[in-house]
């Protein structure tokens, strides 16, 4: 197949990033023409005043992505096209153009956006769906995107506008996890056009290794992901060790706060070092507090046979099988987590038969040819569909 794929990359490099990336270069391993159109919110940074100006008044349809895809579909055969972000630089305008290109468009849903402004529901600490019926004056009265009013109005009136695009000009979606394809059915989204599909990751042959006795924290560093809480209990029970590898905007005020010699900071780490810090953790602990989608460090733990102990929230508890590939945790319950790191700790035979449990799910679902062999068969599905 000629295959069309679009990305707009963000600021900060995030889990959409890493699988545009690997499923393209899967698809193409495989035979298919990959053809990628993509943007980089860094573009953003170095923008005059002028030129942010302009940016504004295209955030709700950009003519450089209406002539970039014009441009790629002449000089193309275009068999489908397959969307992960089209934030804030390509816009809505990618499939009015594919659409009247009678061009079969899937989309995968990384996260809410469609629904949420900040695409997380999740403002002020805590859950919220306010908007997900399609009032997005919540999202203006809350500032929910950035903190802003004047973002917050833009992405809302973004937003609002294009809900019969997102609708009915996208012929499939890509779901992570049942969790959030019943989500996107609950609020107006076509039931026979959502596909459940995991995220794949490609094998990286790191296996583990002797545990270095400490749990490992391995994500952005913000309070949606339950930082706070995972840094309140080990600072509570100060007889277990945390290792935090990730990096966000608060970062120097958690260093300074939880200054404990239990809890040692990282920063963002990759390649050798992250590999080598999953190796040997204990476990990965996942305690985010909002409706997580498919975490890319769950998936790296279990690549390496690392189990995940993580809060039963949103897709997380699609992913973990309690008891087998590590355990799930009532979310912010400090009692409950310290039961699944008692049961863990130090026990050489349990952590070598979750982990080998998760090795096991992972190349049965989220190994990249395996994985992409289900996007090919959605893809085909779609196409094919009248």
């Amino acid at each position: 197949m000629n295959i069309l794929i679009i990305h707009n990359y963000y600021s900060q490099r995030g889990g959409e990033d890493a699988v545009f990336e690997n499923e393209s270069k899967a698809l193409e391993q495989l035979g298919h023409k990959v053809i990628r159109y993509s943007r980089n919110n860094k573009e953003i940074e170095n923008y005059s005043l002028i030129k942010k100006i302009k940016f504004i008044c295209s955030i709700f349809s950009s003519k450089k992505t209406k002539e970039d895809i014009k441009k790629i579909i002449n000089e193309n055969k275009i068999d489908i096209a397959h969307i992960h972000n089209i934030f804030p630089l390509i816009t809505t305008a990618i499939y009015k153009v594919l659409k009247k290109n009678n061009i079969k468009v899937i989309q995968t849903i990384h996260n809410y956006r469609f629904l949420c402004i900040n695409a997380f529901f999740y403002r002020n600490n805590k859950l919220c769906m306010f908007c997900a019926k399609g009032n997005f004056l919540y999202g203006i009265a809350f500032k929910c995107f950035k903190n802003s009013y004047i973002l917050s109005t833009l992405y809302s009136v973004i937003i609002m506008i294009n809900q019969k695009i997102f609708r009915n000009y996208i012929d499939g979606y890509i779901s992570l996890t049942e969790f959030t394809k019943d989500i996107f059915i609950k609020y107006g989204y076509s039931e026979n056009k959502v596909f459940i599909k995991d995220n794949g990751f490609i094998d990286n042959n790191i296996r583990r290794k002797k545990s270095g006795g400490y749990f490992l924290f391995l994500s952005r560093i913000s309070q949606e992901k339950g930082i706070i809480f995972l840094l309140d209990f080990f600072k509570e029970f100060n007889q277990y060790k945390l290792i935090v590898a990730g990096s966000g905007d608060q970062i120097d005020f958690y260093k300074k706060n939880y200054d404990y010699p239990n809890i040692i900071f990282k920063g963002f780490v990759a390649g050798e070092k992250k590999n080598k810090l999953i190796q040997e953790a204990e476990a990965l602990i996942l305690p985010s507090v909002w409706y997580e989608n498919y975490p890319i460090s769950i998936i790296e733990s279990f690549c390496c046979g690392i189990p995940v102990i993580g809060s039963n929230i949103g897709g997380i508890s699609y992913i973990i099988e309690d008891g087998e590939n590590g355990y799930l945790f009532e979310t912010n319950n400090k009692v409950h987590l310290k039961e699944k790191i008692e049961k863990i700790y130090a026990n050489y035979e349990l952590r070598e038969r979750l982990g080998n449990n998760a090795r096991d799910f992972y190349l049965k679902r989220m190994e990249i040819f395996n994985n992409i062999k289900v996007l090919e068969k959605i893809y085909i599905k779609v196409i094919n569909e009248k």
